[in-house]
C-alpha cells in the first residue's frame, strides 16, 4: 500500500494474540525524568499511576505488534508516547507533529517546553532517526511523508479528530492507531463517521484496546468486525 514492508500481523486474530503476548511481557518503563509523571501537570497522572502505566505499556505493545518501519505521530507533545512506540521499534523512523505550545509547571510555575523536553528525552533514550515538526495540523493538506504506522493523538474534539483521521490517510498507512477513542462526546463520534463515510471498504479489521480512554487500531484493507482486547485481563 505504501511501499513500506512490515512483519506485522495479517489477521485480526493474529494481532490480538501478539498484542496480548507483548503487553504481558512488556518490561518498558517511563523515563525517570521525561514522562507524563514529570510534566507540567504531573499530579493528574501521578494520581492515576497504575492506569497510565497500563496505557503507555499498551502503546509499547501496539508498536511491538506492528513492528513499523516508519511512524508518524500527530500530537507528540513532550514525547512520552513516542518513547513507548520507539522503544518497541527502535529501528523505525519517526516524525512527530505538534504545535509544541509552552505551558507553565503547576509546582514551580516555570516554563515547560515540550519541544525541548522531547529532544532531551530522545537523546537520553538514544533514538537517532527522528524529526520533530512544529506546526499546526490544520495547516497541512497532507502528512510530510509515507508511513506504515500513523498515530492520531492530537486534539480530541470532533472537528479536529475527524480532520486528523482523514489527514492520516495521506501517509498511505497500513495501520492507524487512535488514542482516547472512547470519548463519547468527541473522538468516538468522529471515528464512527470516519469509518462509515471515508474508508470506502478499505478496512481489513479494527482492534479496540481497553485502557483508560481506549485505543483503536485500524488495519487498512477491507471491512471486518471490531474485536476488544483487554490487557488488564492478561
Amino acid at each position: 500500500m505504501n511501499g513500506l514492508t512490515t512483519e506485522s500481523p495479517g489477521s485480526r486474530e493474529e494481532f490480538e494474540q501478539k498484542f496480548l503476548t507483548n503487553v504481558a511481557i512488556c518490561q518498558w518503563e517511563p523515563h525517570p525524568l521525561f514522562s507524563v509523571f514529570t510534566q507540567y501537570d504531573q499530579e493528574y497522572y501521578l494520581n492515576q499511576t497504575p492506569a497510565f502505566l497500563c496505557k503507555y505499556k499498551c502503546f509499547y505493545a501496539v508498536s511491538k505488534t506492528i513492528s513499523p518501519k516508519k511512524i508518524i505521530e500527530m500530537g507528540t507533545c513532550a514525547g512520552a508516547s513516542a518513547d513507548a512506540y520507539l522503544s518497541a521499534a527502535p529501528e523505525a523512523e519517526y516524525i512527530g507533529i505538534d504545535n509544541f505550545g509552552v505551558n507553565t509547571r503547576h509546582d514551580d510555575h516555570l516554563p515547560w517546553d515540550p519541544y525541548e523536553i522531547a529532544q532531551r528525552l530522545f537523546e537520553s533514550r538514544g533514538f537517532k532517526n527522528y524529526q520533530l515538526l512544529k506546526t499546526d495540523l490544520r495547516g497541512l493538506s497532507s502528512l510530510p511523508a509515507r508511513a506504515d504506522f500513523v498515530v492520531v493523538d492530537a486534539a480530541h474534539d470532533f472537528d479536529n479528530a475527524y480532520a486528523d483521521l482523514k489527514l492520516a490517510l495521506t501517509a498511505g498507512p497500513t495501520f492507524v492507531f487512535v488514542d482516547d477513542c472512547d470519548d463519547e462526546n468527541a473522538a468516538k463520534p468522529a471515528i464512527d463517521q470516519f469509518l462509515s463515510q471515508d474508508m470506502n471498504g478499505r478496512i481489513d479489521y479494527t482492534v479496540h484496546i481497553s485502557y483508560m480512554g481506549g485505543g483503536l487500531v485500524i488495519k487498512l484493507k477491507n471491512t471486518e468486525a471490531e474485536v476488544v482486547v483487554n490487557p488488564q485481563s492478561v
